[in-house]
């Protein structure tokens, strides 16, 4: 039988006051031994009580499963751009994080709006991709991204639940317009996921977001009946790629 490596894009750690929910350490642990995860790539809640210590605590899980762990930067840009700054070039440089996260709904944010300025240098200063809710929300019509997309053509954008079902046309038409645009599929409707990857195979990244939600996610892959090549770029190669991962 073969076994394919899998890279989760979207998953989390710690709790969050916002959406009223955690995950614990031991959560994150035992999902990817029970799944057979070859990399998890881990951020904080929108509504972390405190992110900084989430930051922390995902470097520290990171040593503690070598290879297994990545982290993604994930802090609110109204706290002032100092502040962001501050953090970003810390997890960055010295936790070799590789994504930095804007939560459009959790922080009430337009990937637009000025505020937003810091997370896109960052991002283009280290390489690594920016991480975009979409879907659900305040400020998450992933159109808002155009902009960005045109402004830092060497950022990779990856579009977090690819319009939730929502807005399925939308991210289509950017992920085709685009290079650097993506898609991060958890939650989406089968057919949704259906119609991503025949469209976009290259740019769609597996993605589970929540521990319950981790079956379903492998359900839906299964049940498209993907060809090998096709679920291995899906599931590992175009993330990979994305996040420049040495897996």
């Amino acid at each position: 039988m073969l076994v394919l490596k899998i890279v989760d894009s979207h998953m989390h750690l710690g709790p969050c006051n916002i959406f009223v929910l955690n995950i614990t350490k031991d959560q994150l642990t035992n999902y990817i031994q029970k799944y057979g995860i070859t990399a998890t790539i881990v951020q904080p809640f929108p509504g972390a009580p405190d992110p900084i210590k989430i930051h922390n605590e995902i470097y520290e899980l990171s040593k503690e499963l070598s290879g297994k762990i990545y982290g993604m930067a994930c802090v609110n840009p109204h706290i002032g751009r100092e502040k962001v700054s501050k953090e970003l070039e810390r997890v960055l440089r010295e936790f070799k994080f590789v994504a930095i996260k804007i939560h459009t709904a959790g922080h009430a944010i337009s990937p637009a709006n000025p505020n937003a300025d810091v997370i896109f240098e960052y991002a283009a200063k280290y390489r690594v991709p920016v991480m975009i809710h979409t879907g659900p929300g305040p400020f998450s019509d992933p159109m808002n991204v155009a902009p960005r997309a045109e402004e830092y053509t060497d950022v990779k954008i990856i579009l977090a639940h690819a319009g939730f079902g929502i807005y399925t046309s939308g991210v289509l038409w950017l992920a085709k317009k685009y290079d650097n645009v993506y898609l991060e599929h958890s939650w989406v409707p089968i057919y949704d996921l259906r119609l991503f990857i025949d469209q976009v195979p290259n740019k769609v990244l597996f993605g589970t977001d929540l521990i319950e939600n981790v079956p379903v996610e492998f359900a839906k892959i299964e049940g498209l009946r993907l060809s090998t090549d096709v679920k291995e770029s899906v599931l590992y190669r175009n993330a990979k790629e994305v996040f420049r991962l040495p897996i």
